[in-house]
């Protein structure tokens, strides 16, 4: 049976050099947030975070591997150093790396769905908010507001009288 290769040799073919730039551009398999890994001694691992400690030696503990190329499959370790948490999302700020408000997938997007603590009007009932609803019926958390958007047969939003 053949032998394995050696994980720093798959490593050295799994790059191109592109010109204009200067990057090793990792052409190995990435994660879904762009990032190259390469498996090397039965883990899966960061492919920089390898040719750093490659051509470099160990991470210092707690350290990440920041990019001075903001490019996540640059894998030059001419491009990579070692820094703090803190460093690379001030580098991120600084370049205008940072997503944030509407661009932001978390807190961008404003969701409509009615507050929990309107009252509210269930099977014919009156009551204070949703949650106390729920709780009046025995109901799972979050079925009152499914039958307010889904079944206003079951539940409806009461309106305030201005």
């Amino acid at each position: 049976m053949a032998r394995a290769e050696p994980p720093f040799m798959r490593f050295l073919k799994g790059y191109c050099v592109c010109p204009d730039t200067g990057c090793w551009m990792w052409e190995g398999t990435t994660y879904k947030n762009g990032y190259g890994w390469i498996k090397a001694f039965g883990k899966v691992v960061s492919v920089h975070r390898f040719s750093y400690e490659l051509h470099k030696g160990p991470i210092p503990e707690g350290m990440h591997i920041l990019h001075s190329c903001d490019v996540r499959r640059c894998v030059n370790p001419d491009h990579l150093r070692a820094g703090t948490h803190k460093e690379n999302m001030a580098e991120a700020a600084d370049r205008g790396r940072m997503r944030s408000g509407s661009s932001h997938p978390r807190f961008g997007k404003k969701t409509t769905r009615p507050s929990q603590a309107n009252r509210v009007l269930v099977l014919g009932v009156e009551y204070e908010s949703q949650k106390s609803a729920e709780r009046a019926l025995g109901l799972g958390s979050g079925t009152v507001r499914y039958w307010i958007k889904n079944s206003p047969e079951k539940a409806v939003l009461v309106k305030e009288k201005s």
